[in-house]
């Protein structure tokens, strides 16, 4: 019986102990963690292997005011991704603190469609219509638009109505280009005539296409399967130098 009581006795101190043990940490810890300040940032691009629009070091640098040496409790991770996602380059950011010291970015870059090359500019352009620099990024084999472009479109991202509507139907043609297998690899450059009138040079291929505005879409891309399925195989198709298929129910060849 007695043996029982000490063994009670012994439990209960052990428990008291351990409980004021960790009592004691934790305000320690509570007292502790406002202090804890950012000394590194680590930076990783998901996508620096196709793309590289922004390095690491640039990234730390834009954030570097609102971190380093900051209480970690103090830094708005929110803030930083909303900048970041801003800057241009930078599709998606994700910010976040690491005990003790260190804030994370995680970052995606923008992913360009088109390049725009011209005697006067030379861009990227993603689907939203964003424009990118050529400078300091990989070569990247996309279709090349030349020819007469907005001018307003070629000083870089602009709010001419006129010009985002003309870039918008190129933005759709290019999509459609893209979503489709064969016509992506087929399609290397679209020249642009002052009338938005678009051709279309090939990678293999001999002849140009007239395709026109990017309207009436369905219809053109439908007549460029029928000239490759019916036409080009035939021995005189193999000699013309221009598809024309701008015109409503009409395949023209010279």
């Amino acid at each position: 019986m007695f043996k029982k009581i000490l063994a009670i006795l012994f439990c209960i101190v052990v428990t008291a102990l351990l409980g004021a043990y960790f009592f004691f940490v934790s305000r320690l810890e509570a007292k502790e963690v406002p202090e804890l300040r950012c000394s590194r940032i680590e930076v990783s691009i998901q996508d620096s292997l196709s793309k590289n629009f922004i390095s690491m070091a640039e990234i730390k640098q834009m954030v570097a005011d609102s971190a380093l040496g900051r209480r970690l409790s103090d830094i708005n991770t929110f803030d930083i991704e909303k900048s970041l996602t801003q800057s241009g380059a930078i599709s998606t950011a994700e910010a976040y603190t690491v005990y003790p010291d260190i804030l994370n970015i995680v970052v995606t870059q923008r992913e360009p469609v088109l390049r725009f090359k011209t005697a006067d500019c030379d861009f990227y352009c993603d689907r939203s219509g964003f424009i990118l620099p050529v400078s300091g990024a990989r070569a990247l084999d996309l279709p090349v638009v030349t020819g007469n472009l907005p001018y307003t479109l070629q000083k870089g991202p602009t709010e001419d109505i006129e010009a985002a509507g003309w870039l918008a139907g190129l933005l759709s043609f290019t999509e459609r280009v893209r979503n489709n297998a064969y016509w992506s690899d087929e399609i290397e450059q679209i020249e642009v005539a002052e009338d938005s009138n678009m051709t279309l040079y090939l990678r293999k291929r001999p002849f140009r296409i007239v395709f026109g505005t990017a309207t009436d879409m369905d219809e053109k891309f439908r007549k460029m399967g029928v000239f490759y399925k019916t036409i080009l195989p035939t021995e005189e198709g193999a000699k013309y130098k221009e598809v024309n298929i701008k015109y409503k129910n009409q395949i023209i060849c010279k």
